[in-house]
């Protein structure tokens, strides 16, 4: 029991460090970061940058020399030329051939120097996508983040109304009790307070659903615990959209939105390509040099020659009796025959070549006019879709500053409504436990008050998406506060 009371205080440490772990607040900038880390559409942008460095690579690597090796090993059967003999053989041979070859090429119509050119604008190119893809990730993170506080308020103020609801109960049941009012008062609060609690679980349930929306953004899963930091959202009190134009925002724009630059580069990486198809009109030009040696086992060395002498013959020459005796050449005897040794065979075969080749296209069925005019075209494609890009960024900015503007005034109108409405059921309140008016007058006030209180807070986080969005426009940062 004893050892049990020491390890007490180490298990409520480690309980106590686990839950701070568990409930650890999230700032947007901190929701941002782990979202630009684990989104998969960022890292699919990201591996496509590196799918496109490696391209530019290999194509830098096309200037180098190549070398090449081979081995080839087998048995030749029936009627075969020996590879080392070069002579014809219907014996069974084993053979082995080794060689390197390397080459270079000198011209070729500049075609890698375009090539390298081009995969460099795709590179570019790739990067601002992916530039453009966090971008866009963290203006929807901002928007799940301000989504939650939205309907966290929401919340908030439907619990607010429970509350209020529920000291109104106890104000009109004491009027009751005075017989000032109505027993039917009662139930009309009664029925306003289930309304309350009613809002209160949808407000909860949106609550729940901005905070699978943000997991599914970070690649959380649904069961983590996620809290967010709850700011002090306030309206900037120097914007001002009704300043803002066109012109000046979209030349800001113009320097800072990644998708214009990708736009651009994919031009300029279209014009290479019609430099690159025009280098098949162009002779090529390259060295090379090949080494190579063979092994046969049919490559033998010849035996020893025998000088055998024939028997003597007795021959008539001139009335005179002789003897003729002839001598014969005759191979020895065949286990003098020896092949040559491997190696032996690979130093007497050693073979070297070096040479120019040069090949000059006469006709090719018109497939580079083909390629010269289908880059041509690619270049007119990505000079309409730069077009069009600009014209969707215009657009863009020319709706966001309207909105900007409309939810300005949006929130200017919410915020009279509320303070009116704030005024009104204030009046009605006092009025009501003097007595004057009755459950349903003051009802109908709550009600106005709680419809003006909700206009106002999506006024004001409407009003404030709006005003990131233009921010996002001219290049600053995602902020709060």
């Amino acid at each position: 029991m004893k050892y049990n009371l020491k390890l007490a205080p180490i298990f409520a440490v480690l309980l106590l460090s686990f839950s701070a772990t568990a409930q650890e607040i999230w700032t947007l900038e901190r929701c941002v970061q782990y979202a630009l880390d684990n989104n998969i559409s960022v890292q699919q942008a990201r591996a496509n940058v590196k799918t496109t460095i490696l391209a530019e690579r290999q194509a830098k690597a096309s200037r180098l020399p190549n070398v090449s090796a081979s081995f080839d090993a087998g048995q030749q059967f029936g009627r075969t030329i020996d590879r080392t003999t070069n002579q014809f053989s219907t014996i069974s041979t084993g053979f082995n051939s080794i060689g390197v070859s390397a080459g270079v090429s000198l011209f070729n119509g500049g075609q890698i120097h375009h090539a390298v050119k081009q995969a460099g604008w795709d590179t570019q190119a790739a990067q601002a996508d992916a530039e453009q893809t966090t971008n866009t990730l963290a203006l929807q993170v901002a928007q799940a983040y301000l989504n939650i506080l939205l309907f966290e308020e929401q919340l908030q103020n439907a619990q607010k109304r429970v509350s209020q609801s529920q000291e109104q109960l106890n104000v009109t049941q004491k009027l009751i009790d005075a017989g000032t009012l109505p027993m039917a008062d009662k139930y009309n609060i009664l029925a306003q307070i289930a309304q309350g609690e009613q809002a209160a679980v949808q407000a909860q349930n949106s609550v729940d659903l901005a905070y699978l929306s943000l997991k599914q953004l970070l690649q959380l899963e649904p069961d983590f615990d996620l809290q967010i930091e709850r700011p002090q959202i306030q309206v900037p009190a120097d914007a001002n959209p009704e300043e803002l134009t066109l012109t000046p925002v979209y030349n800001l724009a113009l320097g800072t939105q990644p998708n214009i630059r990708a736009a651009d580069y994919r031009i300029k990486s279209a014009e290479e390509g019609i430099y690159l198809a025009k280098s098949a009109y162009w002779p090529s030009v390259s060295v090379f040099a090949n080494l190579s040696s063979n092994y046969s086992t049919a490559y033998k060395l010849p035996g020893s020659f025998l000088r055998i002498p024939e028997p003597n013959i007795p021959v008539r020459v001139d009335g005179e009796n002789k003897n003729l005796q002839f001598v014969g050449d005759t191979l020895d005897i065949p286990q003098n025959i020896r092949t040559v040794k491997y190696l032996d065979q690979i130093d007497q075969n050693f073979g070297q070549s070096v040479g120019l080749s040069i090949n000059i296209p006469i006709y090719q069925n018109g497939r580079v006019r083909l390629s010269v005019e289908r880059a041509r075209l690619n270049v007119l494609t990505a000079q309409l879709q730069q077009n069009q890009t600009h014209q969707q960024l215009k657009n863009d900015i020319q709706t966001s500053i309207a909105n900007a503007r409309a939810a300005r005034k949006q929130l200017e109108a919410a915020q009279k409504s509320f303070d009116a409405n704030q005024i009104a059921y204030q009046n009605t309140v006092k009025r009501h436990e003097l007595g004057a008016v009755n459950t349903l007058d003051l009802t109908t006030a709550k009600n106005n008050l709680d419809i003006s209180e909700n206009d106002l807070t999506l006024s004001r986080y409407d009003y404030l998406f709006k005003l990131k969005i233009l921010d996002f426009y001219q290049g600053k940062p995602l902020k709060l506060n």
